[in-house]
């Protein structure tokens, strides 16, 4: 089974990013690709999707993002992308408050869901999935805080600069390049 590929990002689109590992070119289908640009090298944990007509990988920033994809995928009704296009839409810990509050409105917003797949949801994950206790402290390096202070003080919400600077997968970038990044992820969001 495979865990993740570590390797050059030499395609993003916007629905998936193209990696290149040892001359070896994957196509993965991603929630955030937005997060990767072309030349970096990044670690993406990836689930592969065997159906009888088609096999495909879907891809991850986050060991937690992956954890609730598989999860997401367990609930009857719910297949692996819609799975993918609603985790576009939301935060892990909106989704987790969402089941743990018996959300329907909340979860009848994300695409493909509706009212019935929204509680089977619920019904499904109520009481297994957690929000992590321990995220209070976010170590960040200087190009990191120095891009959050920027943010900051343009008026953006610690919590959003954060959530952004935790999906991007790669520590040597510049500050400019981390505002950049998370500038484009708000946009979207």
């Amino acid at each position: 089974m495979y865990y993740y590929v570590r390797g050059t990002i030499v395609e993003v689109y916007i629905d998936s990013v193209v990696v290149d590992v040892s001359g070896i070119g994957y196509h993965i289908l991603m929630s955030h690709p937005e997060v990767y640009s072309v030349g970096q090298t990044s670690l993406i944990y990836v689930s592969h999707i065997v159906r009888e007509d088609e096999q495909y990988f879907v891809g991850f920033s986050s060991l937690e993002e992956k954890d609730l994809f598989n999860k997401l995928i367990d609930c009857k009704g719910i297949g692996p992308k819609t799975a993918l296009n609603a985790l576009r839409d939301i935060t892990i810990e909106e989704f987790i408050d969402a089941i743990n509050n018996s959300d329907v409105k909340r979860l009848k917003k994300l695409p493909g869901i509706g009212p019935k797949a929204a509680s089977q949801i619920i019904l499904d994950l109520q009481g297994i999935l957690k929000v992590e206790e321990n995220k209070a402290t976010l170590k960040l390096n200087k190009a990191q805080e120095d891009a959050k202070s920027a943010l900051k003080n343009l008026g953006f919400k610690v919590k959003d600069i954060e959530e952004c600077i935790k999906k991007i997968n790669d520590d040597s970038l510049s500050t400019e390049q981390y505002v950049t990044q998370i500038l484009k992820m708000i946009r979207k969001g």
